[in-house]
C-alpha cells in the first residue's frame, strides 16, 4: 500500500506546501509552464511503511501507516536524511516536528487573513476568467455555524472559518467590482468550487477531510502565504453565502 493522492493533498495543505524539516523552508511547488502546478514534495513515513524501513512498527495497520497522521511533508533531501540517519530522527522527534510545523502553518494562515486585499484575491482566483458559469447551485444564505455542525468540522476548521469571515467584506467588494466588468463573474467563481466540491463528495470525502481538500483546491498553484490565504478566504466567502458546502 501507499498513501492515497487525497491524503498527500491533505498533508500538503496542512504543511503549507513547505518542507517541515527545521531551517529548510523550501517551497515544494513546481510552477508548470503548461497545465496546473504540482507539489514536488515527498510524503515521508514517520513510522516506516515496510518491515525494513526506518522506525517500522509491526503493530500498526497498513491504513494507519499511510494515514496523514503518520506522514510528514519533506523535500527529497530531508526525507533521505531522516531515513538514512534514523538514530537522529526517532519517531517521537518526528511527530513533534510534524505537529509544530503544521501548527505554525495553521497560525500563520489565521493571521494572514487581515492582509488579504484585492491584489491577493486577483492572484488567488485568476483562473475564474476561463471558467464556465455554474449550471446549478444557489446563493441562498445558510448560517455558517449550521454548516459547520452538519459537516462535523473540528475546532481547527472552525477557527479558520471564523478568521476567514473577517475578510468577507473585502472578498464581497472584490466580487462586486469584478461583476461590474463581467456579469457572469459570480457564477464563474461558484462554478469552479462547486465542480470540485461535488467531485470530492462523489468520491466519498466528507466532513473535515472534505473541507481541507477544498482549502487545498482554493490554494492550488499559489506560494505566497497571503495569496494562499486569499484563496481560502474566497472559499469561506462561498461557504457562507452559497451551497459550496452541504446545507
Amino acid at each position: 500500500m501507499a498513501a492515497t493522492y487525497p491524503t498527500k493533498v491533505l498533508l500538503a495543505f496542512r504543511s503549507g506546501g513547505i518542507c517541515a524539516y527545521p531551517t529548510c523552508g523550501k517551497h515544494l511547488t513546481y510552477q508548470a509552464e503548461v497545465g496546473d502546478d504540482t507539489y514536488v514534495a515527498e510524503a515521508a513515513h514517520i513510522r516506516g511503511e515496510k518491515p525494513n524501513a526506518a522506525r517500522y512498527d509491526a503493530l500498526m495497520t497498513d491504513e494507519e501507516r499511510d494515514s496523514v497522521h503518520n506522514l510528514i511533508f519533506l523535500c527529497t533531501d530531508h526525507h533521505t536524511i531522516i531515513d538514512k540517519v534514523e538514530a537522529d530522527w526517532p519517531t517521537a522527534k518526528l511527530q513533534a516536528l510534524k505537529s509544530t510545523h503544521e501548527a505554525q502553518v495553521h497560525e500563520a494562515m489565521e493571521k494572514a487573513f487581515v492582509d488579504v486585499e484585492f491584489p491577493e484575491l486577483e492572484q488567488a482566483i485568476s483562473w475564474v476568467t476561463s471558467q464556465a458559469p455554474a449550471a446549478n447551485g444557489s446563493f441562498d444564505l445558510t448560517p455558517p455555524d449550521e454548516k459547520i455542525k452538519k459537516n462535523d468540522l473540528s475546532n481547527g476548521s472552525r477557527h479558520i472559518i471564523a478568521a476567514g469571515l473577517m475578510s468577507r467584506a473585502t472578498v464581497a467588494a472584490y466580487v462586486e467590482a469584478e461583476t461590474q466588468l463581467d456579469s457572469d463573474f459570480p457564477e464563474r467563481l461558484k462554478a469552479g468550487f462547486l465542480a470540485e466540491y461535488y467531485a470530492l463528495r462523489a468520491k466519498g470525502h466528507k466532513g473535515e477531510e472534505l473541507f481541507e481538500l477544498m482549502c487545498s483546491f482554493a490554494q492550488r498553484g499559489l506560494r505566497k502565504n497571503t495569496d494562499r490565504t486569499a484563496g481560502v478566504a474566497v472559499l469561506i466567502y462561498l461557504f457562507e453565502i452559497c451551497d459550496v458546502f452541504e446545507k
